[in-house]
């Protein structure tokens, strides 16, 4: 006996008129023809031609959630064709029907799967677009319901399809508005499934406004340049700053290099950090992409150089975290932060591979603020946990670099100071405390209370001046 077959035929949204004749012959051909739901055009002209066939519409009831009516579908569909042999399933258009995905994976292996092609309710949408002079060229297709899944891209034209409820269409349009502005105009169409389906103009914040909906309804929103909307992407932020250093662009971003942005890079960081300890979530955004604005910058400086391109930066990050969280992709356990750190550390010594104390604290940048460099170099020498005698050794220095700065000679204050400096780096590593933030929030506390009128701890009234 040879091995059961199953052939997926696309019927098209949901006219028998588009029905194709290939279709309509692997449907007939089969000894059992499945259609995943009788609301489509298909099943008149079946029955009008005498052909018997079986629906799925019953595992909509009987499943609990969808994950659950694919798994099931899929096995249903693969029981049936044990049985008959060759088993047509038909469905509107199978590139986008998670029960044939579902099929495909639970396959066994002596079974074979062949699919036969037609029109799509994007490309019925598309179309209808086409008509009223939308560009619909390299055009996107989603449904409703995987949208939220998926980011959005504004640079080519897109179809939404099976927005078949008004709560789905709010969803659609909350999620368009991550780019688009609400006043864009989109193309409606109520019934995409007919050959002749009317399409209509409407702003997108209409789009949950509509008369009706039901599996036949779709959206087209035509691509829109970022120089037309307000939001952006990043890909739309690389666009505009290759746009500024190509020839005709801006003189000053197109002579700029890695050197001369070097201190931007450092101002802007340090603004972003500032704007971290501050309470306005919109100027942390700003100064967050002006840091994004150096990172993008060097990226196309170099891709003009051929040395690399933002997507070796992207790539890169992404495969160190990754590589870095094993205990969330792989098969490392992490419990808690100090368990993570430890999964961390391993993974940055398989990267780079062992290395002395000594070796990683040279690593560490000259660039970095000064109590930020210092206890950073101690944690490496030291190691990211400790041992308990650390934060007695500590004190211990500080108070004889104390001595020294207090009761020593002007030759050896520097020195004194530097080591006093380090001993409290030492201390706070010891106790998971971080030094710079600590004395930024100390020099800001400072200042807010000067502001406010107090009188700093420890401060003496001056006497006015004449007196």
């Amino acid at each position: 006996m040879e091995n059961p077959q199953i052939t997926v035929a696309a019927i098209g949204p949901d006219s028998a008129a588009l029905v194709t004749p290939a279709a309509m012959d692997a449907m007939r051909g089969a000894r059992a023809l499945v259609l995943r739901t009788e609301r489509h055009g298909a099943a008149a002209l079946l029955r009008g031609e005498g052909v018997p066939f079986e629906t799925l519409d019953a595992l909509y009831e009987r499943c609990e959630d969808f994950d659950s009516l694919c798994a099931t579908a899929a096995q249903t569909l693969i029981a049936r064709a044990r049985e008959a042999g060759t088993l047509c399933y038909a469905v509107p258009d199978p590139a986008s029907d998670a029960t044939v995905y579902a099929l495909a994976r639970a396959l066994p292996q002596e079974m074979r799967l062949r699919a036969v092609g037609a029109t799509t309710l994007a490309q019925s949408a598309a179309f209808a677009a086409l008509c009223m002079g939308v560009d619909t060229e390299n055009l996107r297709t989603v449904t409703a319901l995987s949208a939220a899944d998926l980011r959005v891209q504004a640079d080519c034209p897109l179809a939404v399809t099976e927005i078949d409820n008004r709560r789905l269409a709010s969803d659609v349009k909350l999620w368009l508005g991550d780019l688009y502005d609400d006043e864009t105009t989109v193309y409606f169409l109520e019934n995409a499934a007919e050959p002749l389906a009317q399409t209509r103009a409407i702003l997108l914040c209409e789009l949950d406004r509509q008369p009706r909906y039901d599996h036949r309804t779709a959206a087209l929103i035509p691509a829109v340049s970022v120089y037309e909307r307000e939001r952006a992407s990043y890909e739309d932020f690389a666009q505009v700053i290759a746009r500024l250093r190509a020839p005709g662009g801006c003189p000053w971003d197109r002579e700029q290099t890695h050197r001369s942005l070097r201190r931007y890079m450092i101002e802007e960081a340090c603004e972003a950090a500032e704007a971290m300890d501050g309470d306005d979530p919109m100027k942390l955004a700003d100064e967050l992409g002006d840091v994004l604005l150096q990172v993008v910058l060097c990226s196309q400086i170099a891709s003009e150089h051929r040395d690399f391109t933002d997507r070796d930066v992207t790539s890169l990050v992404t495969r160190k975290m990754i590589s870095r969280h094993e205990h969330v992709f792989g098969t490392a356990k992490a419990q808690d932060a100090d368990a993570v750190t430890s999964v961390w550390e391993r993974a940055k010594r398989r990267e780079r591979g062992e290395q002395t104390p000594l070796e990683r604290a040279l690593e560490v940048p000259k660039t970095l603020p000064a109590l930020l460099r210092a206890q950073k170099v101690i944690a490496r020498l030291t190691g990211a946990r400790p041992d308990a005698g650390l934060p007695q050794e500590a004190e211990r220095e500080a108070r004889q670099a104390l001595d020294a700065l207090l009761c020593g000679g002007d030759g050896g204050k520097e020195a004194a100071l530097g080591a006093l400096l380090e001993a409290c780096c030492k201390l706070a590593h010891a106790l998971g405390l971080d030094a710079e933030t600590a004395l930024r929030s100390q020099t800001r506390a400072h200042l807010e209370r000067l502001r406010a009128g107090e009188t700093p701890p420890g401060a003496q009234s001056q006497p006015e001046e004449g007196r």
